[in-house]
């Protein structure tokens, strides 16, 4: 029996992210579906600033709050501590460099991508509606091309955001960036070469995979097509 639980939606790019650490850290989990629209009064209980993902290490508690650990960044330091993952670089400079590019595509990636392409996109599917695929093409054209210019000369030719090795840094930006790929692709590949091949090898990377499955199954169900944000 697994000692943690996962609750969330596997559409979540910051579940992906969570789901990719804990696969790296080899820890067994369970997962649990959450409807972020409707979440459950024991939901919000245990994640009071109402989002996903919530960890709970039942070897610690079963109930309630005792035990659970919200949001995404605190997670994964979590088990870097619990497992010594390693995924936050090999000397102080390089444990700040892969901080830094957690909260930058957790927040500044996070917050134009999903709030203004991805939930364009699906939440209207949803509710049986059309997406708004002109909020999501302006998006796409006009507010993302910062982040990937920032992103293409951050890895500048590299594997690896920081240092040579896997960090949280590349989960977390991959998260985000497969996250466009599911609905409208990844973007262009001769102006943005070294990020197209980094979330390319992420999303083919053992512990990406089989999340992006399950998130491919989910959206064929609604959007047989990825939008043409061109």
């Amino acid at each position: 029996m697994a000692d943690f639980i996962v609750y969330g939606s596997p559409l979540s790019p910051f579940v992906r992210k969570v789901e990719s650490a804990l696969r790296i850290a080899g820890a067994e989990y369970d997962f649990e579906n959450i409807n972020i629209m409707d979440m459950p009064d024991w939901f919000k209980e245990i994640s009071p600033a109402r989002r996903i993902p919530v960890l709970r290490d039942k070897t610690i508690g079963t109930t309630g709050i005792p035990g659970t650990i919200a949001d995404s960044s605190a997670i994964c330091l979590f088990l870097e501590k619990r497992f010594d993952t390693g995924l936050y670089g090999k000397d102080a400079f390089e444990a700040g460099r892969v901080a830094w590019f957690e909260e930058y595509a957790d927040s500044a990636v996070a917050m134009t991508l999903g709030m203004h392409l991805f939930r364009p996109l699906i939440f209207p599917l949803f509710a049986g509606k059309p997406s708004d695929v002109d909020t999501a093409r302006a998006t796409m054209k006009e507010k993302l091309p910062e982040f990937f210019d920032y992103l293409e000369s951050s890895l500048d030719g590299n594997a690896y955001l920081v240092g040579d090795s896997l960090s949280v840094a590349d989960l977390s930006v991959a998260a985000q960036m497969s996250q466009l790929y599911l609905v409208a692709g990844l973007p262009d590949k001769t102006r943005w070469p070294s990020l197209v091949k980094h979330t390319e090898t992420m999303m083919a990377h053992p512990s990406f995979s089989e999340n992006l499955t399950t998130c491919a199954a989910i959206l064929k169900s609604i959007m047989p097509e990825k939008a043409d944000l061109s």
